[in-house]
């Protein structure tokens, strides 16, 4: 009894890291996807910024459709992951064939945002079924999927251009996605029985109520505005994001045992500091290295941390809501790319000084939002645990 729960707890994180690899690896590789559209398929028919924005869209889709997976509960985690998985390689495959800016908007932006939305909820709420204490490794080794995802997909999507073109790249990318997730569609299970959950009535998955938490907004806050800085980056220099998977899982173990909060607040506040002070000083492949190994570290903690920091702020038993509505509003931080790009096109020379700029002011803003977060839960304690 006790090894098959055992099991079942390794079988789930694994789900997540398969769900994730999938969902935010094939997200990471757009700006090489995007590159082979503008030089070929969409050449003079979109600029960069119409082309950054369906990836944006992407992350505003995944976001906003969160919510529907909830109304689906009664029917399994199994079931919303499975159907996720379907719809989200659908739109993959179906992005191949794009002859207009606006084909991606529907298929890679909506229809893949909406499909990963079902995995994305999946693993967020089954994930606090079945850890309590090590909730936060759990957490980082499902989120690690994305770096490990980006680390894997990006010379595989480069390889595939190159030889096959972007049409059978995209057919190749959907299979393939396809068969992870059917992998984790089997290893994912519900500790929740399924008389139980079919007993539940269909209600909206949202409590309009909770928005009279104080903590809830500021939580809301800080965590949109230092995630606005993560996608400009990652989009701008796919490629080098590779080495945050190993780190996210340490620092989801660390995050156990030092406080969710107060981890999220370190990584926000360091990711700042590497924005500031190495990445517009990296003229050479070393130091470009030494800061996407920093900065890839410590920059997508919030997709680790939300569900945990979620469920300290509001409660378990409010914590289907809470996601919704914390999914929901970080749809904003989307807006962090066409802004990135905004300025960029606005930089003399088209230079990235003022992505970098924004970068390191929007984390060290979401970091100082959490600390008055914190300072509010723990009745005014900088060092305690939280």
């Amino acid at each position: 009894m006790l090894l098959a729960c055992y099991c079942s707890f390794r079988a789930v994180a694994v789900a997540g890291f398969l769900a994730n690899f999938v969902m935010f690896g094939i997200a990471s590789v757009w700006g090489v996807l995007s590159q082979a559209f503008a030089t070929s398929t969409l050449e003079g028919k979109a600029s960069t910024l119409e082309l950054m924005t369906v990836g944006s869209l992407v992350n505003v889709c995944l976001n906003i459709f969160s919510p529907v997976s909830i109304v689906l509960v009664r029917f399994g985690t199994r079931f919303n992951y499975a159907l996720g998985s379907v719809i989200m390689c659908l739109a993959i495959i179906l992005s191949g064939f794009a002859t207009e800016v606006w084909h991606l908007y529907l298929s890679q932006g909506l229809l893949y945002g909406f499909g990963a939305s079902f995995l994305y909820m999946s693993i967020a709420s089954v994930i606090p079924q079945w850890f309590t204490t090590r909730r936060a490794t759990a957490m980082g080794l499902c989120s690690s999927g994305t770096g490990l995802g980006g680390l894997a997909l990006s010379p595989m999507t480069n390889y595939l251009l190159e030889k096959y073109g972007i049409l059978w790249a995209y057919c190749i990318l959907g299979f393939f996605s396809l068969g992870i997730c059917a992998v984790g569609t089997i290893l994912i299970k519900d500790r929740m029985p399924s008389a139980y959950r079919k007993q539940m009535p269909i209600k909206s998955p949202i409590d309009w109520s909770m928005f009279k938490m104080t903590d809830l907004n500021v939580w809301l806050v800080g965590s949109v505005v230092g995630l606005m800085g993560y996608l400009g980056p990652v989009f701008y220099l796919p490629s080098k994001f590779t080495e945050n998977a190993i780190g996210r899982i340490a620092l989801g173990y660390v995050a156990d045992k030092i406080g969710r909060l107060n981890m999220f607040i370190i990584c926000s506040a360091l990711s700042s500091i590497f924005s500031f002070v190495i990445w517009p000083f990296a003229d050479s492949f070393e130091i470009l290295l030494v800061f996407c190994i920093l900065w890839g570290t410590t920059c997508g903690m919030y997709y680790g941390l939300a569900a945990p920091i979620t469920a300290s702020v509001v409660g378990m038993e409010k914590l289907s809501s809470g996601l919704s509505i914390v999914f929901i509003v970080s749809a904003i931080a989307a807006m962090g790319t066409p802004i990135s790009a905004a300025i960029q096109q606005s930089t003399p020379d088209h230079g990235y000084l003022g992505i970098q700029m924004f970068t390191g002011a929007v984390y060290i803003a979401g970091a100082l939002i959490c600390i008055y977060l914190k300072l509010r839960l723990t009745g005014g304690s900088l060092f305690k645990k939280y």
